[in-house]
């Protein structure tokens, strides 16, 4: 009857361990998860120099105005250009296609200022 007791606690410590040891095993994926997701995510905003501006120009969106005209109005380079509507999106929370802007909407566009304190892109 002794030994029945003992077998049947082991049992009943092994299968506590073995769920403990599960629920540790997903804890560790979701970790490796969210750092890869990290890992992944922040070299684009690294190398996106409107990302890791602190000066924003205040802009009233107008008929027929899209994330990448108001892009280029702040900007005749193309390439930035396009880093500029890749901020410009993620900064206001838009659809990442830009698509959901409306008239009289306010956004906030992440303006460079170069060594002499003065806008780098044009208006």
């Amino acid at each position: 009857m002794n030994l029945t007791k003992t077998r049947s606690q082991k049992e009943c410590f092994n299968v506590l361990w073995l769920r403990r040891f599960s629920v540790m095993k997903k804890k560790i994926l979701w970790i490796a998860v969210a750092f890869l997701l990290f890992a992944v995510v922040s070299p684009f905003q690294l190398t996106n120099e409107y990302l890791r501006s602190s000066d924003f120009d205040t802009v009233t969106v107008k008929q027929n105005d899209s994330v990448w005209n108001l892009a280029r109005r702040y900007t005749e380079n193309e390439s930035r250009a396009e880093e500029l509507q890749q901020a410009i999106i993620e900064v206001n929370g838009l659809n990442p296609d830009g698509s959901n802007l409306r008239v009289g909407q306010q956004l906030q566009v992440p303006v460079i200022r170069n060594t002499e304190g003065t806008q780098l892109a044009e208006k």
